[in-house]
């Protein structure tokens, strides 16, 4: 069973999208807004707190194998694919050891 959103390191949608380019192995925003064919100042919006269209929540759903609207909306893992959960797990400890240092 999945935790609660309070007991997950990133809160915000905005902080899950910033975790699933880092987990996507996109580097910056430009690279990962080119491969959902938006615009990296409207991606850039997101990562910093707008509220998530639907419109690039289905682009993100299509492009991002394994990904699910529970995660990106409400932090439930329970949908996600192994392989995406790996991913996001190295993001975080990727992050956190950033973070230490």
């Amino acid at each position: 069973m999945a935790r609660s959103e309070d007991e997950k390191p990133e809160f915000t949608v905005a902080e899950r999208l910033k975790l699933l380019r880092e987990a996507e192995n996109e580097g910056n925003q430009a690279a990962f807004a080119t491969k959902l064919g938006i615009s990296a100042p409207r991606w850039n919006n997101f990562e910093k707190g707008m509220p998530l269209s639907k419109d690039v929540a289905f682009r993100l759903v299509r492009k991002v194998p394994g990904l699910t609207l529970d995660w990106l909306y409400l932090a439930v893992e329970d949908g996600l694919t192994l392989a995406l959960r790996q991913r996001l797990q190295a993001a975080r400890r990727r992050k956190g050891s950033r973070r230490a240092s």
